[in-house]
């Protein structure tokens, strides 16, 4: 290694700081980890409460030990352990239910869930061709030009079913947070076919925040140190190149690896970018936010591990009064987060990411309430609390000015090559996390640029090929 290259402090304990800083540690590096606030996880964080241990977020792990974010488990020798999500995962629409099974790209799935879901007659082969397209992974010449087509105009050349069309819409919120009309298919491609492939939809065991944390144990126990409650105000540059960085004091460091989102990085430079590339920083999209309520019951009412529920859309009525929510049941299957006999039902529905549309969040909360009530009659008889979340919630936590769930959206026109490079034009500085390069759903994305940025600062500090890594 190169003298004078491998004093690192990263920024954030996301489950991409938290990743890359625990593969960083294992390669060599003396590294610092900085973290705002008073626990580790940043939107992948989990919190207890009278005996019931809920996530920041909703969430679900699309390949659970088989992606990124057990890849790096492994690479650190860390405790995370995971729990499938299986038998009874659905998808519905209004009172039409289909069966999500871990194999769901199997042709006997996809006919079972295009029958489930009421795709009308005459139109089930070609809706069967597809989503076995959609669960199939293209060569990389093929997928660079789904990158930039809209999910939605990949699916109008094979069908124009309601239904059909209205599943996969709802099914590209739930894994991109966005709708089919702005989502990429090729990302969409890369989430939905590494989850047929690897048939392993799973749930980190202890909650969402143990990814970070089992990352952050094995990061302490490796010799790197981790301080919480030291938010970094400013990055130091000098002469084009990283120096440290500003939190309550002069931090050096020869390299800064950032979690805390491209533009809030950008901000943190200050005037040492050029206008050019700041301008197109601030221009690239947010995914959307999500509003949540997190139940905590004291009988186990939801018999479903996992359910994506969308109102009937031609019921003008129904359409008003109820909202799409998409609702883990995690004690289902880590029923170790809950007192005995109780359970956890964390239902969520996708709103603008802007925490100032405080009456918007009001309302989807409301709907949320009156959507799950509905669906599951006596549910507010057993509440022992309840927990509403906005996008105001999420900001704080993550400390930026948007409460967006991943980050930078996986938009048809910022993905692939067209995502911001982790090498910020500034010598040392790196991009980690969702907003930096990478595939996969939310986290997992975030778990896959750990694994890459990290590559490329080791390659970077022996003078290796200097090309993207990803």
């Amino acid at each position: 290694m190169a003298p004078g290259d491998n004093k690192v402090v990263v920024i954030g304990s996301g489950v991409g700081g938290a990743g890359c800083a625990a593969l960083l540690v294992g390669k060599g590096f003396e590294v610092t980890l900085l973290e705002r606030n008073d626990f580790p996880g940043g939107k992948g964080a989990s919190f207890e409460r009278d005996g019931f241990v809920y996530d920041t977020g909703v969430h679900a792990v699309g390949n659970g030990e088989k992606g990124p974010l057990g890849e790096i488990n492994r690479i650190v020798d860390g405790d995370l352990e995971w729990a499938l999500i299986e038998g009874g995962n659905r998808i519905a629409l209004g009172d039409k239910v289909a069966h999500y099974p871990l194999d769901f790209a199997s042709d006997d799935s996809i006919r079972s869930l295009i029958d489930g879901i009421g795709v009308r007659p005459g139109n089930e082969e070609d809706c069967f061709i597809c989503f076995k397209e959609l669960a199939t992974i293209k060569p990389a010449s093929e997928m660079e030009i789904l990158d930039r087509m809209r999910l939605k105009d990949y699916v109008d050349q094979f069908t124009d079913d309601p239904n059909f069309h209205l599943m996969l819409n709802s099914t590209c919120g739930m894994l991109i947070v966005l709708t089919y009309y702005q989502g990429s298919a090729g990302e969409f491609i890369q989430c939905f076919a590494k989850m047929a492939e690897n048939a392993s939809l799973s749930y980190p065991r202890g909650g969402m925040g143990s990814v970070a944390k089992a990352y952050l144990d094995a990061f302490e126990r490796m010799g790197g140190t981790l301080e919480y409650e030291r938010p970094v105000e400013g990055i130091i540059v000098e002469d084009g190149r990283v120096m440290g960085v500003e939190a309550r004091g002069r931090i050096p460091a020869d390299i800064v690896v950032s979690d805390a989102g491209l533009q809030p990085t950008v901000k943190m430079v200050g005037d040492h970018l050029s206008r050019e590339y700041v301008d197109w920083a601030m221009s690239l999209k947010s995914s959307y936010g999500a509003a949540s309520v997190k139940y905590a019951l004291d009988e186990e009412i939801v018999p479903y591990p996992l359910t994506l529920w969308m109102p009937d859309l031609s019921d003008p009525e129904a359409a008003a009064k109820y909202v799409g929510v998409f609702y883990p049941v995690p004690s289902i299957p880590d029923p170790e987060l809950v007192p005995e006999g109780c359970q956890l039902v964390l239902a969520g529905a996708v709103l603008p990411a802007d925490p100032k549309l405080k009456d918007l969040n009001r309302q989807v909360l409301d709907r949320i309430e009156v959507t799950m009530s509905m669906l599951h009659p006596g549910i507010d008889d057993h509440v022992v609390w309840k927990l509403r979340t906005g996008t105001d919630y999420v900001a704080q936590i993550s400390g930026r000015d948007l409460g967006e769930v991943i980050g930078l959206a996986q938009d048809f026109q910022q993905v692939g090559k067209d995502r911001p490079n982790p090498r910020m034009p500034i010598d040392r500085l790196y991009l980690v996390g969702a907003d930096a390069g990478g595939r996969g759903i939310g986290t997992e994305m975030a778990g896959d640029s750990a694994l890459n940025v990290s590559t490329m600062i080791e390659d970077d500090a022996f003078g290796r090929d200097k090309g993207l890594g990803i």
